[in-house]
């Protein structure tokens, strides 16, 4: 290029070839410019080819194999407890009255006895309240009854009460006029009509 002035593609003015740079806009003279980008050409093809090898050469690395094969364990969740309900009493001491369903059969006690038909009979229920002695007796021929004495008296009118009586529920039922006995359940509930006379807990007795 030495004695041919060189156009500067930028500015368009003309310059010695031997300045080799354009006095107008300092750009480099058309030699010098090639050779510069044929270097950041080179540098840009080394890059890259760098950068294809690292990745030829990390996609060629052995993977590990898995620590375990086949399907994946089947997992089964524990069974729960099941919760076991427990009934209880407000007083534990104190047994609910039930008709007797005992083999052995127990007779009906002398006190009660004496005014069954016949004079005799299977023991039901014997028990008791805080005021009275209640047994409940069957005859020989199937017949029940109710009998009711107050508590540390001698039998009488007023303090012995014998009615027939029948099984109904968990417990037996007597009828007198308008009163009704009601043995059951623990309880001994005096009511006539709808009106409750007395209603006390009953615990047996033997």
């Amino acid at each position: 290029m030495a004695g041919f002035p060189w156009t500067c593609a930028q500015c368009g003015a003309d310059n010695d070839p031997a300045a080799r740079r354009c006095a107008t806009c300092a750009s480099l003279a058309p030699g010098r410019a090639r050779a510069r980008a044929l270097w950041v050409l080179l540098t840009l093809m080394l890059v890259a080819a760098l950068a294809v090898g690292g990745v030829l050469l990390f996609a060629a690395r052995p993977r590990p194999a898995p620590a375990a094969s086949g399907p994946f364990p089947q997992y089964t969740t524990p069974a729960l407890p099941t919760t076991k309900t427990v009934v209880t009493t407000a007083d534990a001491a104190v047994p609910p009255v039930t008709p007797s369903t005992t083999t052995a059969e127990k007779p009906c006690p002398a006190d009660a006895a004496h005014y069954l038909p016949g004079g005799q009979g299977t023991a039901l229920l014997v028990a008791q309240t805080e005021k009275s002695l209640v047994t409940i007796c069957r005859t020989p021929d199937g017949r029940i009854f109710y009998d009711g004495q107050a508590r540390g008296q001698a039998a009488s009118g007023d303090t012995h009460i014998m009615l027939p009586a029948e099984a109904s529920g968990d417990g037996f039922v007597a009828v007198n006029g308008d009163y009704r006995y009601k043995v059951g359940g623990g309880r001994l509930v005096v009511s006539a009509g709808s009106e409750v006379l007395s209603d006390e807990e009953l615990t047996t007795v033997g």
